[in-house]
């Protein structure tokens, strides 16, 4: 074989494995990289977990709106305010009926 011919398929061997390599390097990284299919994933389930939460939260912001407005001096909601009242002095009516539990009983 030539020397011409022969050196020539030595670069080509090299040229093939350098491609090879490059290839799988960079077809690695784009499955197991901080920005590859895998770490999308991920993010694709943190994305759809806050949502959800965001979700949830905004419920309960709607319910807590609803609850303040019935609270306003304009439109005073006079269960509300007896609910708040019982709930935040302690208090009962004389109607009510308490039920005293044992600690030790309740937490089983």
């Amino acid at each position: 074989m030539p020397f011409e011919l022969r050196m020539r398929l030595r670069w080509q061997h090299w040229l093939l494995v350098i491609g090879i390599g490059l290839a799988a390097y960079f077809g690695y990284h784009a499955v197991n990289g901080s920005r590859g299919l895998l770490a999308w994933q991920n993010l694709s389930v943190e994305v759809d977990l806050a949502e959800r939460q965001l979700a949830g939260l905004e419920a309960e912001r709607t319910l807590l709106e609803r609850k303040v407005g019935r609270l306003r001096s304009t439109s005073l909601d006079p269960d509300l305010l007896d609910e708040e009242a019982r709930r935040s002095l302690s208090l009962v009516a004389p109607q009510d009926v308490i039920i005293l539990l044992d600690r030790n009983q309740a937490a089983q």
